[in-house]
């Protein structure tokens, strides 16, 4: 009897544990972040989000680290040193470091440009000789040039990959440098170099006008713009860059020596949820992206599915859709640096952030009780639609993780707004994670708050009231203190989770009509609407030309029940209707909506805005490359499938 008498007290101490009003039920909740900072290379990435200005906005900084030996009459890097004569000596110094310290290695006469591969060192001198010395250069031994033959009127030189590359009056040339005879070929150039360097596969040229480009010779066909020069943090006149140490350095015809660094608040993670019950487990991702394609999540899914088992309808992927982040997904109408993202970004940093940040999430999780809470806010405003009543759901939902042990805090908030100011001056070139890297620091640190997490819901068509995204973060983390120091409902019951999509057929522009659109918009060439027509027209003449016109455009929608808590996640850029509508399909219930899941494909209008003709209803289907707008009754349909499968 006293057995079965322990038995029931131990019972019934753990139902009132976990179910007694005001206590919620032990789940297990785990946290992690994980920083999508980039790396010193790629040494510059474009930032995405606004189709202005056409020439792009490029996160490359230069930062003024000393002088340059010798005037700057030449500098080149090779491994980890810099390279430098005034025409008379040569110079060396170690990479890395702030006042380089210059030492003179030996004679350099007449010698104008200076390139570093492997163990050589090349130069062309006044006469257009094409010279080369063995390296590392020893003190006590001075570099003896050897002839290779003659570059001509070369105004600058690089080597990648045992080919040299020298830039001309009448454009670019390259020679493999192991023959004797050296056989110069033509290779287009984006204008008028002034400096060649290389490093990691790609050739980087600085032009006259202060651009700089960068191509991979063995797979790219084009130049892509990487930099230029915009008075803000690229705003010095340079004469040479050159690569040392995996840094970009660049010095102006003054000596004055500068390294590229991106320019960043330094804020931009990866932040992961994880909570589970029992076997059951599923991850909240808030990533400092605009925006990431289908296939994108599919791969970042199945490399979670496959270390942790865990099933990708058990992972959210959510964008905060910040507009300072690197260009993380395709933009084919956009100016050509926003038209892809670059894949040592996304496939080395992004990728991988994201599943460390889950696989450390659930090594974290700890037995926690979860709360919902809500609160309003005014941070934001409808940004499009002109006539009464403009809608905007002004929710600020809030899940709290108490842990048992400590009663630390891990604080999900969602709300829906875009990300977008301010895009002038400095603060348009700088990465960022905008307002909800704000939020997220405010919160975190104060009443036992220790990690917080930010969702981005239904905010197609919601702008920040304030131009200031640091007053926009600190106002929404009052409003989300605010809803935790109100009425917390304690989550319960079982965790469930589900994937559906919703097919629209796309109704393609007629053929005939797409070619009048080439041809109206090819006549103003060189202007920023008109050449983002051309492209997309020669996007549908390629799908028509070659019959692989997309028959449909996908709605993803993801379900996340944990217990009573329901978390719909949709796809692509969501207005701010879809979240009270669906909302509003389980009255009395605590439902929160997320926009910017798993694909930011295009945005997800309602029948408003296309009958208006907002940019979210219409003109925003060209800048996303999308083969048609959606019907008019999207909303509609969108809602009816998720009434009807009630997951």
């Amino acid at each position: 009897m006293n057995m079965q008498f322990s038995r029931y007290l131990l019972c019934t101490f753990l139902f009132l544990y976990c179910y007694l009003p005001g206590k919620g039920q032990q789940y297990r909740a785990g946290f992690a972040r994980e920083s999508t900072e980039p790396a010193a290379w790629p040494f510059s990435l474009t930032l995405a989000g606004y189709g202005a200005p056409t020439e792009g906005r490029f996160s490359l900084e230069w930062i003024k680290t000393g002088e340059i030996a010798g005037g700057g009459v030449a500098l080149t890097g090779g491994g980890s040193a810099l390279f430098a004569t005034d025409g008379h000596s040569l110079f060396t110094a170690p990479a890395g470091h702030n006042n380089p310290a210059w030492q003179e290695a030996g004679a350099a006469a007449n010698v104008r440009l200076l390139a570093a591969a492997g163990n050589t060192l090349y130069a062309i001198d006044a006469g257009g000789a094409l010279l080369e010395t063995r390296l590392p250069l020893q003190k006590q031994k001075r570099p003896v040039w050897a002839s290779k033959g003659s570059a001509g009127n070369a105004t600058a030189i690089a080597v990648l990959h045992r080919k040299l590359y020298i830039a001309t009056p009448a454009g670019l040339q390259y020679t493999d440098v192991r023959g004797g005879n050296l056989q110069w070929k033509n290779m287009p150039a984006p204008g008028n170099v002034i400096s060649l360097a290389a490093y990691n596969n790609e050739l980087y040229v600085l032009t006259a006008d202060d651009n700089i480009y960068r191509r991979n010779p063995a797979k790219d066909s084009n130049w892509l713009r990487m930099a230029r020069h915009n008075g803000l943090t690229y705003n010095v006149r340079l004469r040479h860059i050159a690569v040392a140490g995996n840094t970009l350095y660049g010095c102006d015809a003054g000596g004055n020596l500068f390294i590229a660094k991106h320019n960043s608040d330094g804020n931009m993670s990866a932040s992961a949820l994880a909570i589970a019950a029992g076997k059951q487990r599923v991850v909240i991702v808030g990533l400092d992206v605009c925006g990431f394609d289908h296939a994108f999540a599919g791969e970042v899914k199945q490399e979670i599915s496959k270390k942790l088992r865990i099933p990708p309808q058990a992972v959210m992927l959510n964008a905060s859709h910040t507009h300072f982040a690197p260009v993380a997904q395709p933009y084919i109408t956009w100016h050509p640096p926003c038209q892809q993202p670059d894949s040592s970004y996304l496939h080395a940093v992004v990728r991988p952030a994201v599943v460390r940040a889950v696989s450390n999430a659930i090594r974290n999780l700890a037995p926690s009780s979860l709360y919902f809470s809500r609160s309003k806010t005014a941070i934001g405003r409808n940004r499009c639609l002109s006539t009464a009543p403009l809608p905007y759901d002004n929710d600020v939902d809030v899940i709290t993780a108490v842990r048992s042990d400590n009663q630390e805090k891990t604080v999900l908030f969602l709300t829906g707004c875009h990300p977008v100011f301010n895009a002038s001056g400095r603060e348009g070139v700088t990465l960022s994670a905008n307002y909800p890297a704000v939020a997220r620091t405010a919160l975190e640190g104060k009443d036992n708050i220790r990690h917080a997490v930010f969702v981005q819901g239904c905010a197609g068509d919601i702008n920040p009231q304030d131009a200031n995204h640091t007053n926009t973060g600190n106002a929404l983390a009052a409003d989300v203190r605010q809803a935790m120091a109100g009425s917390m409902t304690p989550i319960t019951g079982p965790i469930t989770c589900y994937t559906d999509s919703i097919s629209f057929p796309t109704r393609p522009m007629a053929k005939a009509a797409v070619q009048t659109m080439y041809n109206d918009n090819a006549k103003n060439a060189g202007q920023m609407i008109p050449d983002r027509n051309v492209r997309w027209a020669r996007m549908m003449q390629h799908y028509y030309n070659t019959n692989t016109m997309p028959a449909t455009m996908p709605v993803y929608v993801q379900t996340i029940n944990i217990g009573n808590w329901k978390l719909v996640g949709l796809s692509r850029e969501v207005v701010t209707e879809y979240g009270s509508g669906i909302k509003a399909l389980y009255p009395g219930s605590l439902v929160s909506v997320a926009g910017y899941c798993n694909d930011v494909a295009s945005y997800l209008p309602t029948s408003r805005h296309m009958k208006e003709g907002t940019y979210e209803g219409l003109d925003s289907f060209f800048w996303y490359g999308q083969p048609s707008q959606f019907p008019v009754d999207v909303y509609e349909t969108v809602l009816d499938n998720i009434r009807r499968k009630n997951r």
